[in-house]
């Protein structure tokens, strides 16, 4: 009798059922309550049980998971690539198993989201259905009744649905894996406090996007919480384009402007362009991602700090999560944090070097 074999029956004496349900508990099939599946996977766990997922995996048929992402534009290397990139090493080393991967890109300037409605409806529509997974990234990612309708139809047909960066409401997806924007405004805040040593105007620099900005709201919540010799002063502008020119004239017109905080990529970009010409006298100016502009930024003095939000974890997290819930029958997180670091002059090179390891 195999070793597999006897650890199968010592478990279903343990759990006081079949080999035949410790089977189909381990392997992820249906057709056992919830209480009594838990009991069997704890008892296998206390027990050693370990399953060879890369050789059930080559046994079954394959799995397929679909990715939908913007295709990269002028801009997408500092934030939106990086996640790319992230999904990609996680799905190098999911390659030896039985798993049939699929990109789908759609333009990254469609505000009017007809290419990615075009490509999730397609996936929907195909026949035979035959995705066990997908995930989105769409960095103005739609609230309307269509794509939520859209979303639980797929949920219906028991397709885990992992939404990567940013969304509303993480109930609506099987799984929302993203950066702690809470945490990420906090750490901002704080700093913010710190270096600023005069009253005046905080100018927070945020994304349009159609629902709250968590790091926005905690930035500001505590700012106010720390300094109240600070105003804290909201601007937000799109995520496409070039912010440039509309930034320059933004801060050129508060008189009291005493800090500036960009709470993402572009727009601490943007910023970056306005001080190599003009100096807006500021006590601290804090950006977002590391890049080889805002590392070199720190390294001169031009910004800061920068809170990096670590984009290529997301991607690789969210890969990572989809493929131990379907080959290693995981569950899926509601909600899973990516921590965001700080980022000074004297650890940026360091960072910048080692920020995919």
């Amino acid at each position: 009798m195999s070793k597999s074999t006897t650890t199968l029956k010592k478990i279903a004496e343990t759990a006081g059922v079949s080999i035949t349900t410790v089977h189909r508990v381990l392997n992820g099939k249906e057709g056992c309550g919830e209480e009594l599946k838990e009991r069997i996977l704890t008892i296998a766990k206390e027990q050693g049980y370990e399953v060879n997922y890369m050789a059930a995996s080559l046994r079954k048929k394959p799995l397929h998971i679909a990715l939908v992402f913007p295709k990269s534009d002028e801009y997408g290397r500092f934030f939106v690539q990086k996640i790319l990139n992230g999904y990609f090493k996680f799905r190098e080393e999911a390659e030896s198993y039985h798993i049939l991967f699929q990109e789908y890109y759609y333009p990254a300037e469609d505000t009017a989201q007809s290419s990615f409605y075009s490509i999730l409806n397609n996936i929907y529509q195909e026949k035979p259905f035959h995705y066990d997974g997908i995930i989105i990234y769409n960095q103005y990612l739609p609230v309307d009744a269509p794509f939520l309708a859209l979303m639980n139809r797929m949920i219906g047909k028991k397709i885990p649905v992992v939404i990567m960066e940013k969304c509303p409401d993480a109930s609506l997806y099987s799984c929302l894996v993203g950066p702690d924007e809470n945490l990420a405004g906090k750490l901002a805040a704080e700093l913010m406090s710190k270096y600023v040593h005069r009253s005046g105007t905080i100018a927070l620099i945020g994304p349009q996007i159609p629902y709250p900005d968590m790091n926005v709201e905690a930035f500001s919540r505590e700012l106010e919480r720390r300094r109240k010799d600070l105003v804290c002063q909201i601007h937000s502008l799109p995520l496409l384009g070039r912010q440039r020119e509309s930034l320059g004239n933004l801060l050129a017109g508060i008189p009291d402007l005493a800090g500036v905080y960009c709470t993402c990529a572009r727009h601490t970009l943007a910023y970056l362009e306005n001080a190599r010409e003009q100096d807006f006298h500021t006590d601290c100016v804090i950006g977002s991602e590391l890049f080889e502009e805002s590392c070199d930024a720190l390294q001169s003095g031009i910004l800061d700090a920068v809170i990096d939000k670590k984009p290529f974890r997301i991607g690789f997290e969210a890969l990572r999560l989809l493929f131990n819930h379907l080959v290693k029958n995981e569950p899926l997180p509601l909600h899973y944090d990516i921590y965001p670091k700080v980022i000074l002059q004297t650890n940026s090179l360091l960072y910048l070097n080692s920020e995919e390891k």
